[in-house]
């Protein structure tokens, strides 16, 4: 591949691992309960919908009551969204960019588990985890973008 091309390849990469990092949800997260009825919100780093009991409820865009959690919850999306770019460029390791993009699975995993004996004792269920689109796009571009290992030993 040329330099020109490489470039080029790298500049689509920029644009395509900020767009799954700022625009789909990463997670869900249990909000409250009420009764017998369990109160979700889906979150993103810069905007979240909430449920009606929340003090911001519905669509809320770079919302000073979220934004703060949002961005602390979003940590490893927004490190793992840089080290994909750098392994694409060849700048790091294959390994330190999947131990981070592992970590933005395991951050909402905590949130499930942490949910989940409110929602036996309440006997009510919902989906409490990670959304990991950018996870996926970012194996994607690994795989597809990323530096070609070497097969043969010679």
């Amino acid at each position: 591949m040329s330099n020109k091309e490489w470039r080029f390849l790298s500049k689509w990469a920029v644009l395509i691992m900020a767009l799954a990092t700022l625009v789909p949800p990463f997670m869900t997260i249990l909000y409250g309960v009420d009764g017998q009825s369990i109160h979700v919100s889906i979150t993103a780093l810069f905007w979240g919908i909430f449920p009606p009991v929340a003090p911001a409820s519905g669509f809320q865009i770079l919302d000073d009551y979220w934004l703060p959690g949002s961005l602390s919850l979003g940590f490893f999306n927004i490190i793992f969204a840089f080290l994909v770019i750098r392994y694409i460029r060849g700048e790091t390791s294959k390994r330190k960019t999947l131990v981070v993009g592992a970590m933005t699975i395991v951050v909402p995993l905590i949130a499930f588990f942490s949910a989940l004996p409110l929602m036996i004792s309440r006997e009510v269920f919902a989906y409490i985890g990670p959304i990991p689109i950018q996870y996926v796009i970012g194996r994607l571009l690994m795989h597809f973008a990323g530096p070609k290992e070497v097969t043969t030993p010679w």
